[in-house]
């Protein structure tokens, strides 16, 4: 418990580091400085700083940017601009500054204006810069504040394109910043004994790490065993997949800004999503409250902190006793003598206060998600037939229902993109969905269908062909193909046969025990499985059985050898055939079982709330502690409103 507790304190010093690289930049521009913000930063950066330690390192006043309106500026004034590294976003503010910095023509040496971006500036930024005419004038800084701490066990960079970069555009720009921050978690906490990495962007940022240089040498032993670096495409269906967790279904329904969700009772992910004569009618109720936010932080919230991983059945009727439970307490205020009153009301009664405004937030947000997600047992029921295969012409039926009578946009098209991975789907079912699909929202979405096919969810759209072909492809002939996925799910045990609970909660024992609970019995999160497979493997040979069918997954180890599950297997039988030469063979010696049994998590592309619970669950089945980051927290709509950014 010690040692997590100081893990957990390293982690938060992250904030530390990533002040002192703001602090360096700041102190070395000259002169009154003014902050100007892009909106989607302002609540990152408020896990690394608050407004007060900004103030205390020259900043005069903070603005939000405004894409539309150029901001002026004084003589006497430095303008500090500090945007995401995306090219729309800085070219825009090139020609904004333009005729500013133009007009004043100001001393070259006494640069008045800067950009910082977050969290790399490109070589070719400083190409653009030139052609804008600002070269001089302009200075540019780079700030990575790595990785955010989000509550335990949860760390995020906070990157949201990351996944657009590399999964639809190929562009694999970012990683470099990645790896660095990667590095920087070696340095904190020292190096592991064993790194496991499962797909192309996974090993390359492991490349990129390596190439960055040995790490000085510490006389502290590391606090992780082994990492498991994965690609997000490995495991599309933990993110498709619809989650039964509490913390899982906030993120489904609700906007997430950098580990808080907006409450809003008049708009949210799910309504306006739908089609528009469909979203008119559900946002006629509630419009008048305001938005209220929520912290995703067990340690600032204890009543999220304690159904974060629950299923949502249970934590929504736990939430309804507590507000019961709350009212009778309040209600004691009537029977009480008048010194009780004094020293209740005193003592008690601000703390109980605050308690049931939590709660009642919670209340509210529990009951919009009920309302939002209707016949939610119905949705969970389809995923699981798409999980198993089972009757495809019938899922195919019911995924083109739902989007006539529920008309959404995003999380229609995960069905079908979740059908492709499970069990594939034909060009010419394809063609009849983005039909219907492109009658449904407009025939301006049909280049959708293409960014998710270079994504890897849907097949390419091919043009319809002639009527014999398609006679041949509807007749219902057996289909024995078998996908990736089902090989690799089959090989693995992602797949399970615990069932539900008649209520459709994950009441059963069954479901409790196995960490498939957080999608209501159906599923194994890819890398709570691999965690598993980690932490219980007691030889390489242990490993590599359960591995080595699995192509793509990668070894690497403290002196920096790369190999597969199977070929570490085989070099450890011909080196150590016995237990007594393995323990004396020094560097060579098996690395299994971890010595330490801390994991480190890494999921490249947007990790999800059913991942983090499942591990989450592993952690405390084997004594273990695990941590999960990502480049960002995400729900599977998200994944698909992603390609319709592009």
């Amino acid at each position: 418990m010690i040692m997590e507790l100081t893990l957990e304190k390293k982690l938060q010093g992250f904030q530390l580091v990533a002040q002192e690289k703001l602090q360096a930049i700041l102190c070395s521009i000259p002169g009154k400085k003014e902050l100007i913000l892009e909106p989607a930063l302002i609540k990152p950066l408020e896990h690394v700083c608050t407004a007060s330690w900004l103030k205390l390192k020259g900043i005069q006043r903070i603005y939000k940017h405004d894409a539309k309106q150029s901001l002026p500026r004084a003589a006497d004034e430095v303008h500090i601009y500090m945007i995401r590294s995306l090219l729309g976003t800085y070219q825009t503010l090139l020609r904004q500054l333009q005729p500013l910095a133009m007009v004043e023509t100001p001393d070259v040496f006494l640069k008045m204006y800067h950009i910082i971006c977050v969290p790399s500036c490109y070589t070719y930024y400083q190409t653009l810069l030139e052609q804008a005419g600002l070269w001089g004038l302009v200075q540019l800084h780079h700030y990575n504040w790595d990785f955010i701490y989000f509550d335990q066990g949860v760390l995020s960079m906070e990157l949201p394109n990351l996944y657009e970069c590399l999964y639809l555009q190929g562009d694999s720009s970012p990683l470099p910043a990645v790896a660095q921050s990667l590095r920087l978690l070696q340095m904190i906490c020292g190096p592991p004994a064993v790194i496991l990495s499962f797909g192309s962007h996974s090993a390359q940022l492991l490349q990129m790490l390596q190439a960055l240089g040995k790490l000085p040498e510490s006389s502290n032993l590391p606090d992780y065993g082994g990492w498991l670096i994965i690609d997000r495409d490995k495991d599309y269906p933990s993110s498709l997949l619809t989650p039964a967790i509490y913390a899982g279904l906030l993120l489904e329904v609700f906007q997430q800004r950098a580990g808080e969700i907006v409450v809003d009772n008049s708009k949210n992910k799910i309504s306006s999503q739908r089609v528009e004569l469909l979203q008119s009618k559900q946002s006629s109720k509630g419009a008048s409250s305001k938005p209220i936010s929520v912290r995703l932080n067990s340690a600032s919230d204890e009543i999220y902190g304690d159904n974060r991983y629950k299923h949502f059945a249970q934590a929504s009727s736990w939430i309804r006793a507590q507000v019961k439970a709350l009212g009778l307490e309040l209600q004691k205020l009537n029977d009480m003598q008048l010194e009780e009153m004094h020293d209740y009301v005193a003592r008690k009664l601000p703390k109980l206060t605050e308690l049931k405004a939590k709660v009642l937030r919670h209340l509210n947000a529990s009951e919009i998600v009920i309302q939002m997600l209707g016949n939610f047992r119905r949705l969970q029921a389809l995923e699981e037939d798409i999980l198993n295969n089972v009757s495809r012409k019938r899922l195919l039926g019911d995924i083109d229902e739902l989007l006539t009578t529920d008309g959404q946009r995003y999380n229609t098209l995960r069905l079908l993109c979740l059908l492709h991975h499970c069990a594939g789907v034909a060009p010419e079912e394809l063609q009849t969905f983005a039909r219907n699909y492109c009658n449904m929202f407009g025939h301006r979405e049909l280049g959708v269908f293409q960014q998710l096919a270079q994504a890897g969810l849907l097949p390419q759209l091919l043009p319809e062909k002639k009527a014999p072909t398609k006679l041949l492809a509807n007749l219902p002939l057996p289909k024995f193909q078998q996908t990736e996925f089902q090989a690799n799910a089959n090989r693995l045990k992602l797949l399970t046969s615990c069932g539900d609970g008649p209520d459709g909660a994950a009441s059963s024992k069954e479901v409790q025990s196995c960490p498939s609970f957080v999608f209501n019995g159906t599923y194994i999160p890819l890398v709570a499985q691999l965690c598993s497979i980690l932490l219980r493997a007691n030889t390489a040979e242990e490993l590599s059985t359960k591995l080595a069918m699995i192509e793509g997954m990668q070894l690497h180890l403290d002196s920096n050898r790369q190999t597969t599950p199977k070929a570490y297997a085989a070099q450890q039988k011909t080196q150590s055939p016995g237990p007594a030469a393995a323990s004396s063979s020094g560097e060579d010696a098996d690395v299994f079982p971890l010595r330490l049994r801390n994991l480190f998590v890494f999921v490249v592309g947007g990790a999800n709330y059913a991942e983090i619970a499942a591990c989450d669950f592993i952690s405390k089945l084997t004594g273990a502690h695990i941590t999960v980051a990502s480049d960002s927290l995400m729900a599977g709509s998200d994944l698909i409103a992603a390609a319709f950014s592009n």
